[in-house]
């Protein structure tokens, strides 16, 4: 008698699925996959719900050089050339990205056929790495199973820089819920909402930041400061006190006084330095002759928006003449939307930002490493916006953050 071996492939329990941690998400994963992308990452799993079982497992690669023509124009061809950020655009950058230990593409191949990609960005020295770049072309965004090609590439990246990359970020589209979701089953919770940050086929969209952590990062090296945080910043704080159990807080009222003679001595030793690269980002560089201190900010005018801003002062009177100089810079661009990241200790500089009419719009835990300390900090997102926020579509948690932030009366 001629028998036939039956191959069966794991069945991933739905209720498994949106793990509280990198941790989490691993023990179910990583025994299920083979994580080699050099030959080719087989997706060998299945998920016990209606979730994309009846459409296609790509295959996973990791992208080489060659490959870069290949993710340059699957970008075009996705959003038919309105893509905001040209440089995936360019062959020649992504070639320099992918050749680069700190970033990295993965394909989705079918048969021969690639059918779209995925990124991550890793900084090593703060232990954070970026996902984001996820495009499908065309022809298999109705076939291609997405969910399990992002749970594939997540897999990956977390287990192969589980030792250097504590933390992942993402920031994810608000035109459909579709890619909040498909991250949301792999662990990661939405802690910030951006207004009006982007804009994609040619219309203004809002954005949101997801994260997710190590457990170690949350329970061991979290800093032991309580953090001290304006009325405006509370919401935020509460918000993320629910997703992670975060503990005490201080809420403080601060009595901001300036010196303002030594404010009309600092605006005499303002210097700034601006620079254009090819791809028309602006690069600004603030600060005051005489002094250690710096605020800096990336400009993107194709799309009207400035983040990356950071900045170090060693006192009130400092920050309050970059805040001049910043909003100066906002109304001369007519800048639709513009984000900074505060430190939860220094309530000094949340009043601050918020008088000068920013507002606590996400907290985000253990997001800056200290590395004297060896120990995570907690940031309060602030950010400004102009314009009427277009309808956004969220999960819940991502509307229970925009409720409790009082902005459902405009989205």
């Amino acid at each position: 008698m001629i028998t036939q071996e039956v191959i069966t492939c794991p069945v991933i329990p739905y209720k498994k699925l949106s793990p509280n941690s990198v941790d989490e998400f691993l023990e179910i994963f990583e025994d299920v996959l083979d994580l080699d992308l050099e030959n080719g990452m087989e997706l060998d799993f299945m998920i016990d719900s209606k979730m994309g079982n009846n459409k296609i497992s790509p295959t996973l690669v990791l992208a080489k050089s060659w490959d870069a023509e290949e993710i340059a124009t699957i970008c075009k061809e996705v959003y038919e050339g309105t893509y905001p950020y040209k440089e995936i655009e360019d062959k020649r950058e992504v070639r320099k990205m992918i050749q680069s230990p700190e970033h990295h593409f993965i394909l989705f191949k079918i048969n021969d056929d690639v059918a779209g990609c995925f990124r991550c960005a890793l900084d090593f020295e703060h232990k954070k790495g970026y996902t984001g770049g996820f495009m499908v072309k065309k022809e298999y965004q109705k076939t291609l199973d997405v969910t399990k090609a992002i749970i594939g590439s997540y897999a990956w990246m977390w287990s192969t820089y589980k030792k250097e990359i504590l933390i992942w970020y993402c920031e994810n589209r608000t035109a459909h819920a579709a890619s909040q979701y498909i991250t949301s089953v792999c662990g990661i919770n939405t802690v910030a909402f951006f207004p009006n940050k982007d804009v994609f086929y040619d219309q203004v969209e809002s954005d949101v930041l997801g994260v997710v952590y190590q457990e170690k990062v949350l329970n061991k090296y979290r800093a032991r400061n309580t953090p001290k945080l304006i009325r405006n910043a509370l919401d935020s704080f509460l918000h993320c006190d629910n997703l992670y159990g975060l503990g005490g807080f201080n809420l403080v009222s601060p009595d901001l006084k300036f010196d303002y003679n030594k404010i009309s001595k600092l605006h005499n030793n303002f210097r700034k330095d601006v620079i254009t690269d090819k791809y028309g980002y602006i690069y600004n560089q603030f600060f005051l002759s005489g002094t250690k201190s710096y605020f800096t900010f990336l400009h993107t005018p194709n799309i009207q928006n400035i983040e990356k801003t950071k900045y170090h002062v060693d006192c009130l009177e400092e920050l309050y003449v970059y805040l001049e100089e910043f909003l100066k810079c906002i109304k001369e661009n007519s800048i639709r939307y513009s984000e900074v990241f505060v430190s939860a200790f220094f309530s000094e500089h949340q009043q601050l930002f918020y008088e000068f009419g920013f507002r606590a719009r996400g907290y985000l835990p253990c997001w800056t490493f200290n590395k004297k300390e060896n120990t995570f900090e907690d940031y309060v997102v602030f950010n400004y916006f102009d314009g009427d926020v277009p309808q956004a579509e969220l999960l819940p948690v991502g509307q229970d953050l925009v409720d409790i932030l009082n902005l459902q009366t405009i989205i």
